[in-house]
């Protein structure tokens, strides 16, 4: 166990918390993610923990002590989240993305603190909690709040903060509906609507999780109202096209298509297009 991982499961039992109460207070999804960190196995990103020193009041010496590259690291990321700034932007990466994501958007931040929402990848229903209470603690204080998510962290967005006065949302390659691919994970699995219905939850083969309330939770309208301006790679072969078609019908949405775009934006010319477009219809 290295001295970090020594301090943060100190600060755990201190509390008399069980690991799987302190990964809910720090929006992760599963106590395995903080028995990694205890044991030195993983990282805690910086963004949680500014969650985790807000959460338990806090310092950065608490936890770093007498680590003065971790310190100084630690202490401009507070610097950049103490407001000094009236707006913010938030960043929700997709699946098996992380934090670090945001720091592309810097060519923002002249004029908003960026922070990304950082969280453990899991089922859609598992994360709806940690999305909500980590967007409303890392927005806190903030008079204009705007919005980029990449491919699921869309879905979680306009599912999950129609609440919140988000005044624009930029959504690059965004899971805009879950249906369509739910519904092929059923057809691939030989699996039918009404065996979906009877078992709930369905473990597929590839261990893939499926549950029939959330299916039935996705049918419903959602309630985002924001101003949404999407990016789709023409050669998308992950979100469904007709889905983008069909959320642009009912939502307050611009559509942009890369030619020879794919699912993840991640080539330098790809990144170049996103600064573009974005600065194109820059809020």
């Amino acid at each position: 166990m290295n001295e970090f991982g020594k301090k943060i499961k100190k600060i755990r039992k201190d509390r008399g918390l069980t690991q799987q109460q302190f990964a809910d207070s720090l929006g992760y999804a599963h106590k395995s993610t903080i028995n990694k960190i205890e044991s030195g196995q993983e990282d805690m990103s910086y963004q949680k923990i500014l969650i985790l020193l807000k959460e338990y009041m806090l310092n950065s010496k608490d936890i770093f002590e007498n680590i003065d590259e971790e310190v100084n690291k630690l202490n401009q990321l507070i610097d950049k989240n103490s407001h000094k700034k009236d707006s913010c932007i938030i960043y929700i990466h997709g699946l098996n993305g992380n934090s670090k994501e945001a720091e592309f958007y810097s060519f923002l931040s002249n004029k908003y603190d960026i922070i990304s929402l950082d969280y453990d990848d899991g089922n859609p229903w598992e994360v709806k909690d940690i999305i909500i209470g980590d967007f409303k603690k890392l927005t806190c204080g903030y008079k204009n709040i705007y919005l980029i998510a990449n491919s699921i962290g869309a879905f979680y967005a306009y599912k999950y903060l129609s609440s919140f006065n988000i005044k624009t949302a930029f959504f690059v390659s965004p899971f805009v509906s879950m249906k369509p691919f739910i519904e092929s994970q059923l057809c691939k699995n030989k699996i039918n609507m009404k065996q979906f219905e009877e078992s709930k939850i369905i473990v597929l083969s590839n261990k893939q999780t499926l549950s029939y309330d959330f299916y039935q939770s996705i049918l419903n309208k959602d309630a985002w109202k924001t101003k949404t301006y999407i990016l789709y790679g023409e050669k998308d072969k992950v979100v469904d096209k007709n889905s983008i078609f069909d959320f642009l019908s009912n939502h307050n949405a611009t559509l942009s298509i890369m030619k020879n775009g794919d699912h993840y934006f991640h080539k330098p010319g790809q990144l170049r297009f996103i600064k573009k477009w974005i600065m194109e219809n820059y809020l």
